[in-house]
């Protein structure tokens, strides 16, 4: 169940759903995880609100787009890049530009993830 959240400056806002259905696909085909496995949390920032090396790591980025992944850890590193990589190139088929996009995960485990019990 990974939970995603995205911070992007106020230029890219009308670009959510289609930013959520990008990443959300790609970590469903890169993950095989439930296509109803959806969480993701999306943050808005004001210029100014946001800083970021223009060029580490020979990058050349105009704008930046944070990328946070929280699952479960078990992917292999392989299926981590996979996912990483689609992640990538769906957002730059909405005209993000790659270099813009900056992607973090992180991992934890068993008694990680709490949820309430269900209603009864």
């Amino acid at each position: 169940m990974p939970l995603v959240r995205v911070d992007i400056h106020d230029g890219l806002a009308p670009l959510r759903p289609d930013m959520s259905e990008a990443i959300h696909g790609a970590l469903v085909e890169a993950w095989g995880m439930p296509a109803d496995d959806l969480f993701q949390i999306f943050q808005v920032h004001q210029p100014g609100d946001l800083f970021f090396s223009r060029t580490f790591p020979d990058a050349d980025r105009s704008d930046i787009v944070f990328v946070q992944i929280l699952a479960f850890t078990g992917y292999t590193p392989q299926q981590k890049q996979q996912g990483a990589e689609l992640v990538a190139d769906r957002l730059a088929a909405l005209g993000i530009k790659r270099d813009d996009i900056l992607i973090a995960l992180h991992e934890n485990g068993d008694g990680d993830w709490l949820a309430p019990a269900k209603e009864r």
